[in-house]
């Protein structure tokens, strides 16, 4: 079967694409993910005291101050643009793949 598509068949594929939906789902990703790493590492058996994955350590991870971090993980917030820079690492950080991150 071959892999490769006809222009007609990509053009549609593009168009519905959503730039409001897609960073809608990204941001509600992010949150979910690092919830649930926040949660793990709250109960592991670690020593450290400080969480790497509460909002305030990811968002200087990330160079961005915490309330500007947390406006990505809010449903009420329409500010939801994240460079690709800063998506590349969260997927690093939150050790997740950029792809589960946009679903």
């Amino acid at each position: 079967m071959s892999k490769t598509k006809n222009f007609q068949f990509l053009q549609d594929l593009v168009q519905d694409i959503n730039s409001d939906i897609l960073f809608d789902n990204l941001c509600k990703n992010i949150k979910y993910y690092r919830l649930a790493r926040y949660n793990e590492f709250k109960n592991s058996d670690s020593d450290n005291s400080i969480n790497p994955y509460s909002t305030e350590n990811i968002a200087a991870l990330l160079d961005y101050n915490h309330n500007h971090y947390k406006r990505f993980e809010s449903e009420n917030d329409s500010t939801k643009k994240m460079p690709l820079e800063k998506i590349v690492k969260l997927s690093l950080i939150l050790n997740v793949s950029i792809e589960d991150l946009l679903k």
